[in-house]
């Protein structure tokens, strides 16, 4: 028997079909579109990724070049003057374009005027901010007697800043027959007039600079004794004999003089010991105090030679 089939279900499932039909062109469309971008979006990035391969592959090409130049000039030892002239040409086009010192400026300067800081820094009308070395012009300054330390810098476009510390006159050091003028640390000012500092407490003999401001810090605890001290010799480098106005000579031990300097004080104080006319207060041995008369002047002592 053959087969029976409505005529109603036959329109039906046509139906059917040419919606599904819409539906699948509807879907096929976006699905196409999003294929192209990504395709497109696909070719962008490698091109980017071309093109910054290629720029990487062109700098180090670049840096292999120079590098073999560099290397070139060295070897042949001309890399230093190849420096300079890259140096000097930017400094001329600088000093052009108007970066030059105009202006000095110095602080902490008493006794050391801005004239002289601008000479010895190499500052010229005309030449270029670049040309200043800072660290240069920095130990230049700090050559100068008076300068204990300084620093530089430049202020662009057309200043340029100078701090410096003076050093402080701290004693006279006498020394093969010579005074000179020192500071706290024992470095000699030679711009410095020692007929200016008489006031000055006095070193005497070789080292006595730089260990001047050990005795002198002991002699300032103990006024009574130092007002009677006009100087301070030391001796082998290792000790202190101080003179008295009457010309004897106190002599501290190289160990623990502060202990013995308070000593010959405190001795002094309860009996005027360091008035009395003798040669020398020897005060070497640990807690002794030795007094030596001047031989001529003991041999002249009453009852003495009868």
């Amino acid at each position: 028997m053959p087969k029976v089939r409505r005529a109603g279900d036959a329109r039906g499932s046509g139906k059917k079909q040419h919606a599904r039909s819409r539906r699948n062109a509807r879907k096929t469309a976006p699905e196409r579109r999003r294929k192209v971008a990504n395709w497109a979006s696909a070719r962008l990035r490698a091109a980017r990724y071309r093109g910054v391969h290629a720029l990487r592959l062109a700098g180090f090409a670049a840096m292999g070049v120079l590098a073999v130049a560099m290397g070139l000039a060295w070897a042949a030892g001309r890399l230093d003057d190849m420096g300079a002239r890259i140096h000097d040409g930017v400094a001329q086009r600088m000093a052009a374009a108007g970066f030059t010192p105009a202006v000095v400026e110095v602080a902490g300067s008493r006794r050391v005027s801005a004239e002289e800081i601008a000479r010895v820094i190499g500052v010229e009308p005309g030449a270029s901010m670049l040309s200043l070395d800072p660290a240069a012009a920095r130990e230049a300054v700090e050559a100068l007697s008076w300068v204990e330390h300084a620093t530089v810098a430049r202020l662009w476009p057309d200043r340029i800043a100078v701090r410096l510390a003076e050093r402080r006159p701290y004693a006279l050091w006498q020394n093969e027959g010579r005074y000179r003028v020192v500071d706290r640390s024992g470095v000699v000012i030679e711009a410095a007039d020692p007929g200016d500092y008489a006031d000055l407490p006095r070193v005497v003999g070789a080292g006595a600079n730089t260990a001047a401001v050990e005795i002198l810090t002991l002699l300032a605890r103990q006024p009574t004794v130092s007002e009677l001290v006009t100087h301070a010799v030391r001796v082998g480098e290792r000790r202190w004999n101080l003179r008295l106005a009457g010309g004897g000579d106190v002599m501290l031990p190289e160990e623990d003089p502060a202990s013995a300097l308070a000593m010959i004080a405190a001795l002094h104080a309860d009996r005027g010991v360091l008035h009395l006319d003798a040669r020398t207060f020897d005060l070497r041995n640990e807690g002794d105090l030795v007094i030596r008369a001047w031989p001529d002047r003991a041999s002249e002592a009453p009852g003495r030679g009868a």
